[in-house]
């Protein structure tokens, strides 16, 4: 009998009897609302394909219809799936609202299936953006909405701007906000909403996964490439390769060669008017308002333009408005001071010679530094100088870092160059990088997935 039990010990430790290790996990995967998060199919496949073994929670009805409750009714009705049939030991992954849900799971009873939970792309602190995206009661039309009227109120000749069709595809996105079912939902997620302040801090292990979309300051446009493609891959540069292939080919056949510096400057606008100078409070609005405006009125200026050629410089010019404001709307200012290469400035002149010197440079702090102080003075050559700038807060194009970090994590992982939709989806290396230490114990047994 001793020879039996020495035989089975040696067996275990050498990794052939691995009967608990071999358990699949029970997970339950919930993403948010289609607006702001796809689903996790991808990710449950690769993730799959990678040999990580797990069981699901049925969300069928969660997915056939999950704006039809809100946080708090869906979580209790997690809550007793779960104890219905007897499901423990489950490892929740919320990204977006679906994250929030897992919270207020966790905290609606002292016993329930969840074990741990890992949050994606949660707006833990509740995400500033759907104030400026949900219209008020009285019918007014959102912060948001009135951005994009302002945006287009650049266009004379480009009155569609139909060719990407980046520009329709935000302004869709944003009023579907607008409807009331919708906007009741996300006016959930409102920082200081009873939902938000009621929230506790898990008691159960939690890791966080925040997204910095951080590739340039076209984040809204990639976010909104990223959401037309959000049943692929979640892929952000269709409508920016497709923007610049049609200035490209717009270009070739109006044959007009002389407006390339015109092309540089309105295509570097978001990144330059995104690390401006620091002036006076206040000022920072209306340093791009009379920046977008000067550009504009050059355009219409130069007539001897090709109307076809006009049309999608404007077009282009709206694109890099609706950028630049979405920025300045929705995520704080931090100002850093440090020493830089900065034009040598002296005497008048227009904001058109900053285009013209440093929009090649490819230098966004040089040319947002002439900008903020060209209608004061002349740029010529470049000298160093300690400088304060306004840098908008690291975020994924929808919430900040701030809004996504919840403290007391057991570990924090930031999914760089991910925008809030992409952080959804296996393929992308940080995100990737994040699940395969969850999954495989980096965090702590309390998230580990088997393979």
């Amino acid at each position: 009998m001793k020879k039996i039990f020495l035989i089975f010990g040696l067996l275990c430790l050498s990794g052939v009897v691995h009967l608990y290790a071999q358990t699949p996990r029970k997970t339950l995967w919930l993403s948010g609302p289609g607006l702001t998060s796809p689903q996790w199919l991808n990710t449950i496949g690769i993730a799959q394909m990678e040999s990580y073994k797990f069981d699901q929670v049925n969300t069928w009805q969660y997915y056939n219809n999950t704006n039809a409750n809100d946080i708090p009714t869906w979580a209790q009705q997690f809550n007793t799936q779960m104890a219905n049939a007897g499901q423990t030991d489950v490892l929740g992954i919320g990204h977006d609202a679906g994250g929030l849900i897992l919270r207020y799971m966790a905290q609606l009873q002292s016993t329930n299936g969840l074990n741990a939970i890992i949050l994606d792309g949660v707006p833990n602190q509740g995400g500033a953006v759907f104030s400026k995206l949900t219209p008020t009661s009285d019918g007014i039309l959102s912060e948001a909405q009135r951005l994009v009227n302002n945006a287009l109120n650049y266009r004379t000749q480009a009155q569609n701007c139909v060719a990407c069709r980046t520009i329709e595809a935000t302004q869709s996105y944003i009023n579907t906000f607008a409807v009331s079912s919708i906007a009741d939902y996300y006016r959930q997620l409102k920082p200081g909403s009873p939902l938000i302040t009621n929230l506790q801090t898990p008691t159960i292990p939690y890791a966080v996964i925040w997204g910095n979309e951080n590739d340039d300051a076209l984040g809204l446009t990639r976010l909104m490439s990223s959401w037309s493609n959000a049943g692929l891959q979640g892929q952000d540069r269709e409508y920016l390769e497709c923007m610049g292939k049609e200035l490209e080919q717009r270009l070739v056949s109006a044959n007009q060669n002389f407006a390339i510096s015109t092309l540089r400057a309105i295509a570097g606008l978001a990144g330059a008017v995104s690390k401006l100078k620091l002036s006076q409070p206040g000022t920072v609005g209306a340093v791009i308002e009379s920046t977008l405006n000067a550009v504009a009125t050059g355009l219409r200026g130069l007539y001897d333009l090709k109307n076809e050629f006009r049309e999608i410089l404007e077009c282009e010019l709206v694109h890099q408005a609706l950028n630049s404001k979405w920025t300045l709307m929705n995520f704080p200012y931090n100002a850093i001071t440090e020493t830089i290469t900065v034009p040598n400035c002296y005497s008048l002149i227009s904001c058109d010679d900053c285009w013209t010197q440093y929009a090649s440079d490819h230098d966004d702090q040089i040319l947002g530094y002439c900008l903020s102080v060209c209608n004061e003075q002349i740029c010529d050559g470049t000298t160093t100088a300690t400088v304060t700038y306004l840098v908008p807060e690291p975020n994924d194009a929808l919430y900040t870092k701030t809004e996504q970090s919840l403290a007391g994590a057991a570990k924090t992982y930031e999914a760089i160059s991910c925008n809030h939709m992409q952080e959804s989806f296996w393929l992308y290396p940080t995100v990737r990088d994040a699940f395969t230490d969850l999954f495989n114990g980096g965090a702590g047994a309390a998230f580990v997935v088997p393979k």
